[in-house]
């Protein structure tokens, strides 16, 4: 189940770099991040409503929410629509936030004292090569701006998943969603009505890249993404990013009919191989036993009854 959760995460949020192109021709960062943020919040309370799922029982366990929210979804994506909008390619915009993987799992050996393994060490500072080797003739010294906002992002992005391992472990995924999406909503409104210079062309592209990155990314793959949070290591969670710039190039190739070039292609195993080191405790104890073909118990792959339900 695990490894099916991971590869559906890969594939949904990646796809949010292909929609924010198709998108973001058409509005400013933060009028496209309201109104996406907005439309995930108001969708999660309906579904809250109808299957009555539980909220917050205490003041702090909302700041907690609150605060991971600001960092995973809304200091993070303003990072990165900043950064496209710059010009900043989506390929090193993901090269950047791939970076991941070695900082939250540096914050969690220093932090939450997770144990990270040799071959994982070896495998975090593979998939950075992997990854660079990907995009490296792409970066210039004319995009420093907004490379630096793709960094902004990448720490959002680091040190939320720590926050939200470390405080919100019981966090209901469709309440706690209401409240991080509605949290960002407001942030990012905020800054949109400061902004003199927002703007939105109401067209079909940008309807349906706004609907795509509101359901499919803000909704499933964060959900997918916390219950991952929840059951593996940050450093296992966070490698499979090294996999997002690799899931960006294919389906750029597919929807914009972009040809793969060769560094892409080497760039590409290299990062399989990268993410198979830092995952191959869990692959290992996810094969069946050879005598009596029963999967062993491993207690980070197993999912609490509220996974289950979810």
């Amino acid at each position: 189940m695990t490894m099916i959760l991971s590869g559906l995460f890969i594939l949904l949020y990646s796809s949010g770099f292909v929609a924010t192109q198709y998108g973001i021709p058409y509005s400013d960062p933060f009028s496209f991040l309201s109104y996406r943020f907005l439309i995930a919040a108001a969708i999660l309370a309906i579904i809250c409503q109808v299957i009555r799922a539980p909220w917050p029982a205490t003041t702090k366990e909302v700041v907690h929410q609150m605060i991971a929210g600001l960092l995973v979804i809304g200091v993070f994506s303003i990072g990165v629509f900043v950064s496209l909008d710059q010009g900043i390619s989506a390929g090193v915009s993901s090269l950047i936030i791939s970076l991941q993987p070695l900082v939250a799992s540096g914050f969690a050996f220093l932090l939450l004292k997770e144990r990270i393994h040799p071959h994982q060490w070896a495998g975090l500072l593979l998939g950075v090569s992997g990854v660079t080797v990907i995009v490296l003739e792409q970066i210039t010294l004319s995009d420093l701006e907004g490379i630096l906002m793709s960094f902004i992002a990448l720490l959002g992005l680091a040190l939320g998943s720590l926050y939200q391992k470390r405080f919100c472990q019981q966090m209901n995924i469709f309440t706690g969603g209401v409240i991080q999406s509605g949290t960002a909503a407001l942030l990012c409104t905020l800054i949109m009505l400061a902004d003199d210079s927002r703007y939105v062309h109401w067209n079909g592209e940008f309807i349906a890249a706004l609907f795509w990155m509101a359901v499919v990314v803000s909704i499933g793959a964060l959900s997918i993404l916390y219950l991952l949070i929840r059951t593996l290591p940050i450093s296992e969670v966070s490698s499979l990013f090294y996999l997002m710039p690799v899931s960006a190039v294919l389906l750029s190739a597919l929807v914009f009919d972009q040809a793969i070039s060769v560094f892409e292609g080497v760039g590409i195993m290299i990062t399989a191989l990268a993410v198979f080191l830092v995952n191959r405790a869990s692959f290992k104890a996810s094969e069946p036993d050879s005598a009596s073909g029963k999967h062993p118990v491993n207690d980070s792959t197993k999912m609490s009854d509220d996974h289950q339900t979810v």
